[in-house]
Parts: structure tokens; C-alpha cells; sequence
């Protein structure tokens, strides 16, 4: 990639993208990747939050990626007027929004038209995502004890709050439409469903596809997959059930166990299901709950990646880092964009949601057959590089460019 003429760009984010922001999560990852590797070319940038995830006060903020000039917090109080003044003050060109409030796109959009900017959003999360979420979580809700009144009138008229949450997401997603220059979709296959939802068919002006790139610069050297690779199976997650589902993972090994006792299971993450899954847990042989933390060095070591979760994420960040490390992926297919990835029973497994008698067949010949596991390891590997960041940020970089170029933006 050339160096060309600078593109001053503000990312906007929910987190604050300190030093160590990448362990918050994929959006987090993928936003300083764009800014570490795009500052190298020639880009300015700067960040627009909402929060600081680890509570340190505003004064307190590290420098790392960014100044105090080179940041501002957005609140319910941010002004279109105060927005405006930072846009001109650092000559942003981009606004790109990667994690906003609805209500926030019409500030973003106001000050963009007043300094002269483009507006640019990336859709992180699936068209209908939060409709799953919602038939997911409910009923969980209410045998936690999470009886509140919303909870209930929830849980005893379901159909009303379905079609409530329809209308909000449909309302959001031309909000987005409506008001950005161009909005990025991180899949194709998720375009018939985000039609279906804006209840209209999309123009190739409106959208752009760039899918997500691997979280990590280096891939596992394919050579070392047979001395370096241990038996055991990995887990990244957030521990929030029933939408992780990691109390299925548990209780399907607890059956495999016995079966493979030289074999080890490692769960990476923590969340507000964590000290009932680690009761579980100490009931189960060989499982290890390590709580949140940087996954790479499990990845590299890891022989078999599992993710049985349903999440409103449109992208999983971890399915990538897993199979650039080697890491035979074992998916249920809740993702549309999963397929793209993945050759089934060639560089990965996808499992027809819930189907556990299929995802225990699975598992129990990957963990017996050492040739499988190394040939779909090689093959997980191949298509990972498929996904490099340096394609990921000259996408971005070109995107920047021409929506600034385009005389018939709106």
C-alpha cells in the first residue's frame, strides 16, 4: 500500500480505545488495528466514545493511541455545535461510526454536513440478531429470578414485545441508511436478510462490503502444527448464558471425558453466568476456566476451537484467531456469514444448531483421529490468510477515499 495524501478520520466507538482496549472485545480489536496500521500510510485519526470500560476517570486516560486533542466524549448532552468545533479543529474528513447509539447518528450526521465530512458506518451486529437474543434469553431470565415486571410482561406476552423489538430494529436500520454516506456490511450473505428488515431492496451505492480481518498480524507457522499443537479443546466466550450456551459445552463433556482422558478443556472469558459455570465446572474432569484474558497463547496450543453461541454479532472475531492458529473450528451455524468462512468437513465443522448428537459425533472423531484434525488445521490455516489485515485496512483506506471523491453523496 502507497502512502498517499492524509485522510483525517474519527472512529467512533463505545469503549474509550486505550491501551490494552483490544482484550474488550472484536470491535475494539479491529478499530486500532485500522488505526496502527492506517497511521503508518499517511491517516490521521481520532475517537469518539461513550465509556471507559475499565472506570479510569476522564482525567486519568492514557495517551497511547490518543491525545487529549485527538478524543471527545460523547454524551446525552454533546452538542451538534461543540462536535462540529473538534471535526474542524483536527480537519476530519471521515466520521466512521463503529459502535453509536441510534440517536447519536443524527448528531454525527449534523455535524458532518456542518465540516464538511462524510459519514461512514460499519453494521457489527446481524439484521435480526436481537430477535434471537430475545427468544434466547427470556425464559432464562425468568428461572434466574429475574422476575421483574418488564421480565414477566416479557416472558407471559411474548408476541408483543416480538413485534415491538421488529419495529425498533427495522427503525434503526434506516436510521443508519438514511443518514450515513455509504454503511459497510462485514458479510454479503447478510444482505437478503437486511432487505428483508428495511423491507426495500438496497442499492450498490448504498452499501459496501468489507469483511472483518484476523485479530492477530502473525499466522501459526503450518510446520509446527504436529510438535506444537496439545490435545485440548478451546472455548473463547463471554460467560452469559443461555446465549453462549457454554452449560451445553460443559455437559457435553462431561460425557466426552471419560472417553478421552488424556484430553483437556480450556474456557477463556468471563461474564455474569460465571460462578454458576464454574460450579458446574468443578464437577467435570479436566476443565479449566482461566477468566478473562489475552487467548492468543491457548490458540497457538489449542487443537480444537468450539463456539456454540447465538449472539447479535454479525462477525466472529474469534473463529478468525482461532483458525489463523491452527485451531480446527466446531461451530453451531447461528451466522449467515459462517458458511463463508468455513468448508464444512474441510477447514472447519458446522453443526445445524442444537443438533448435539451431530456435535458430540463430531468432536469424539476429531479428538480420536490426529490425520483429521492436522489435514482440517492446514485447511483452517489456508483460509484464515484469506483474511489479512493488510487487505482489511487498504479496503478502509480506499473506502475513506472515495467517499470523499463521490459528487453524488447524500
Amino acid at each position: 500500500m502507497n502512502v498517499l495524501p492524509a485522510v483525517n478520520v474519527l472512529l467512533c466507538t463505545r469503549n474509550y480505545l486505550r491501551l490494552g482496549a483490544e482484550l474488550t472485545g472484536g470491535v475494539e480489536r479491529l478499530s486500532l488495528i485500522l488505526v496502527q496500521s492506517l497511521r503508518k500510510r499517511g491517516c490521521c485519526f481520532s475517537n469518539a466514545y461513550r465509556e471507559i470500560d475499565d472506570g479510569t476517570p476522564e482525567d486519568d486516560l492514557d495517551e497511547h493511541y490518543f491525545g487529549r486533542h485527538e478524543r471527545i466524549r460523547i454524551t446525552d448532552s454533546t452538542t451538534s455545535d461543540q462536535l462540529t468545533s473538534f471535526l474542524l479543529a483536527g480537519n476530519i474528513r471521515v466520521i466512521h461510526v463503529q459502535q453509536a447509539r441510534t440517536r447519536d447518528f443524527l448528531l454525527f450526521r449534523e455535524a458532518a454536513e456542518r465540516a464538511g465530512a462524510v459519514l461512514i458506518a460499519t453494521m457489527h451486529e446481524k439484521p435480526f440478531g436481537d430477535m434471537f437474543l430475545l427468544e434466547q434469553d427470556m425464559p432464562w431470565q425468568i428461572l434466574r429470578g429475574k422476575r421483574s415486571p418488564e421480565a414477566l410482561k416479557r416472558f407471559l406476552f411474548p408476541g408483543h414485545y416480538r413485534k415491538k423489538l421488529l419495529n425498533r430494529l427495522r427503525m434503526n436500520a434506516m436510521n443508519i441508511f438514511g443518514l450515513c454516506h455509504r454503511v459497510v456490511l462485514v458479510s454479503r450473505d447478510y444482505l437478503p436478510g437486511l432487505e428483508n428488515l428495511l423491507q426495500r431492496e438496497l442499492q450498490s451505492g448504498e452499501y459496501t462490503v468489507i469483511p472483518n480481518c484476523v485479530g492477530f498480524s502473525n499466522f501459526f507457522p503450518e510446520q509446527h502444527i504436529a510438535r506444537l499443537k496439545i490435545r485440548e479443546v478451546l472455548a473463547v466466550c463471554s460467560l452469559d448464558e443461555p446465549t453462549r450456551r457454554v452449560g451445553v459445552l460443559l455437559d457435553l463433556w462431561r460425557e466426552l471425558a471419560d472417553e478421552f482422558p488424556d484430553w483437556t478443556l480450556r474456557i477463556i472469558g468471563d461474564g455474569p453466568s460465571g460462578k454458576h459455570l464454574m460450579r458446574q465446572a468443578r464437577k467435570i474432569p479436566r476443565v479449566i476456566m482461566d477468566g478473562r484474558q489475552d487467548p492468543l497463547s491457548f490458540y497457538r496450543t489449542s487443537s480444537v476451537f468450539v463456539s456454540l453461541g447465538v449472539t447479535s454479532e454479525a462477525w466472529s472475531m474469534s473463529l478468525l484467531e482461532a483458525m489463523q492458529n491452527a485451531a480446527v473450528p466446531v461451530v453451531f451455524n447461528t451466522s449467515e456469514a459462517f458458511g463463508g468462512i468455513i468448508d464444512n468437513e474441510v477447514n472447519g465443522f458446522l453443526v445445524d444448531d442444537m443438533d448435539l448428537i451431530r456435535l458430540k459425533g463430531v468432536l469424539r472423531m476429531l479428538l480420536e483421529d490426529e490425520g483429521c484434525r492436522r489435514k482440517a488445521a492446514r485447511a483452517a490455516l489456508g483460509r484464515a490468510r484469506m483474511y489479512g489485515q493488510l487487505t482489511f485496512c487498504r479496503n478502509y483506506f480506499d473506502l475513506y477515499r472515495s467517499t470523499l471523491r463521490d459528487p453524488d453523496r447524500s
